[in-house]
């Protein structure tokens, strides 16, 4: 949308200032100046957000578009891509099928670090607990170890996942009559036992 007003200057402590009064800026009008200024000594103008929330935002940042709303645009996105998202049980599919090796811990790999000792400890992470997997003497042995629970949790969740969300889809009284459940067990020595709904059945294929 054009933006509307004078555009005409005035001098506000050494700095020309335009004169943003009724412009439009994203979801933000520009009411009037405020005594504020920022380290720079942009002026601070009292907005008006089409939502009907009011802010403040420097000369700067409405001209310069940083500041197009009073934070409900933002708050609109994040609404959204969490909407994207598909959680269960506070795990996050979409992160598990896009996870990648780490570089912020002692190994460079993920859910591996290694001890003050130079021994590797193994950790894997799944709905909110992290399991313990034992300590290894070698690099290679402790990421094969990490990569097979990956497999067999992980990996393993996300396909069951979207088999059962398929079928659901399908069938939605037979996903409200069969919930997916996937848990992960702790067991002594870094075991763990996985407890899952068997993988659903393609009504199509059943068809044939």
């Amino acid at each position: 949308m054009r933006d509307e007003g004078s555009g005409k200057k005035r001098k506000t402590g050494g700095r020309a200032a335009a004169d943003l009064t009724g412009r439009r800026f994203g979801r933000l009008v520009a009411e009037y100046p405020t005594e504020r200024r920022d380290r720079k000594g942009s002026v601070y103008w009292h907005c008006r957000c089409d939502c009907g929330g009011e802010t403040e935002a420097t000369e700067d940042g409405l001209v310069f578009g940083n500041n197009l709303s009073c934070g409900c645009l933002k708050r609109e996105n994040q609404k959204k891509v969490s909407e994207q998202l598909h959680r269960i049980d506070g795990t996050c599919v979409e992160w598990l099928e896009k996870r990648k090796s780490r570089k912020d811990n002692t190994s460079g790999f993920r859910g591996v670090y290694r001890m003050k000792n130079g021994r590797y400890r193994v950790t894997i992470g799944f709905k909110g607990d992290r399991f313990y997997l034992g300590t290894y003497s070698t690099m290679e042995e402790a990421v094969q170890v990490r990569k097979e629970a990956e497999s067999e949790i992980h990996d393993a969740f996300v396909e069951l996942y979207h088999s059962w969300r398929k079928r659901a889809a399908q069938d939605p009284e037979w996903g409200k009559e069969n919930p997916l459940i996937f848990r992960v067990v702790k067991e002594q020595g870094g075991a763990y036992r996985v407890i899952s709904s068997p993988v659903p059945a393609d009504p199509a294929q059943s068809l044939r």
